[in-house]
């Protein structure tokens, strides 16, 4: 059975997808949204291909040098999977407004580790009622999270907005957490499975755990949360 076959039985070809920061996690979570087959994948990201982080980057390559990731994954990428279409954003996002492109998009994930990022991502993805997957890593540690507005507690409440103290990375911590927040997402877009949003997965060298989140009573954003 052909890749477009499985994506057409399995109700992907017609889903788009944006990525938020084409580093660590957004090129290992490019990877397995292409193999799914999905129909449109945004990839945005401001900076250029830096060689200290090809450990962890691993689509980029030591010629790729000072070119913009975006581009470089998009052409990667084209190369893997030619079912989907790929949009490189070249843009730094730093508010809501900056995401007015992945308006049409059916979930969107935040691959940021920084806390103006992730702040936009929640509040487009609260404001426009897309759902939004978020994932950190540590070293041998790593979250992931999945936000349905109206339905799961929100980022703040999660407590995943900060900035991600990143002390060393760990290429397969980045390849594990990568993969994780693609299997939420498209666990999503396969049934609008929400069974999944509002618990954060832990992942600690080698066991994986998972909290459920409570929404704070004061948050407006939550009120009508479960």
């Amino acid at each position: 059975m052909s890749l477009k076959n499985v994506t057409q039985l399995f109700c992907i070809d017609n889903k788009t997808v944006c990525i938020i920061g084409c580093g660590a996690l957004g090129t290992n979570s490019a990877v397995h949204l292409a193999g799914a087959g999905i129909k449109r994948l945004y990839l945005c990201d401001f900076d250029t291909v830096s060689l200290s982080n090809l450990n962890r980057q691993f689509l980029y390559t030591k010629t790729d040098g000072d070119f913009f990731k975006c581009n470089v994954l998009k052409e990667r990428l084209s190369y893997y999977s030619t079912e989907t279409e790929y949009i490189p954003v070249l843009k730094k996002i730093t508010s809501a407004d900056d995401l007015s492109f992945a308006r049409d998009c059916d979930i969107i994930l935040c691959c940021v580790d920084n806390a103006i990022g992730r702040r936009a991502v929640a509040d487009f993805s609260e404001k426009e009622k897309i759902p939004s997957v978020f994932g950190g890593v540590d070293g041998f540690y790593g979250t992931a999270y999945m936000y349905l507005p109206g339905i799961s507690p929100c980022p703040d409440c999660a407590g995943i907005i900060n900035d991600i103290s990143v002390r060393s990375s760990v290429s397969s911590s980045a390849g594990i957490i990568g993969a994780m927040e693609v299997n939420l997402a498209l666990r999503y877009l396969l049934s609008k499975d929400a069974g999944s949003a509002g618990k954060i997965f832990l992942f600690d060298g080698d066991l994986w755990d998972t909290l459920t989140i409570k929404s704070n009573t004061q948050c407006k954003k939550c009120k009508n949360t479960r």
